[in-house]
């Protein structure tokens, strides 16, 4: 019963309770905006270790601040602690590569749909690693936009406060990485999709 009170409230109320030490309505934040946190890291990151990495520091850092937590969106701010924390990650790396438990290449194998053919299938798996390829090839701040926006379909407004810059800055960040990706896109076996998509 308490779990199912818990699902219906909205995050401003759960972070309330949270704040007077219920746990129970901090682990209902955490599963709420875990999925959509790993999401955004993976594909800022592009790897299932780091992203998983990035989603526990996340909410070790919350549950530390969540007392002084006050006026914003506990949504903007989770996913603002997640990008800086996915920046701490790219920072190590590349100071420190590692060698990743992925496929020989590093891509993160994905099963293709049993629906699809198995041309359809390959063509699918194609476009996906097209796109994860053009998607890190992109400065962090623009990589970040692409995937709140298209991935974690965050507003502008929750962008803003997760990035911590102006809507504006958010706009144009947006429309020079749609741009950056069409270009480095074309020509592989994403274009057709994506140029639709974004256009």
């Amino acid at each position: 019963m308490l779990a199912r009170t818990l699902k219906c409230m909205d995050d401003e109320a759960l972070l309330e309770r949270a704040r007077r030490g219920d746990r129970d309505a901090f682990a209902a934040i955490v599963t709420r905006h875990q999925d959509e946190l790993y999401t955004m890291a993976l594909r800022i990151l592009g790897t299932p270790a780091d992203a998983a990495d990035v989603v526990q520091e996340t909410f070790l850092r919350a549950y530390v601040r969540i007392p002084m937590l006050r006026g914003q969106t506990i949504r903007a701010w989770l996913f603002r602690v997640a990008i800086n924390c996915s920046h701490d990650v790219q920072r190590r790396t590349i100071r420190r590569p590692a060698d990743p438990l992925e496929d020989s290449e590093g891509n993160i194998v994905e099963l293709p749909d049993p629906a699809l053919g198995p041309e359809a299938s390959a063509l699918a798996r194609e476009r996906i690693a097209a796109v994860r390829e053009a998607l890190l090839t992109l400065h962090p701040d623009f990589r970040a936009v692409v995937v709140l926006r298209d991935v974690n379909e965050l507003s502008y407004e929750e962008m803003s406060a997760a990035l911590r810059v102006p809507i504006g800055t958010v706009k144009s960040r947006l429309s020079r990485a749609r741009s950056m990706l069409a270009k480095a896109l074309r020509g592989t076996a994403a274009a057709p999709g994506f140029a639709e998509e974004h256009a």
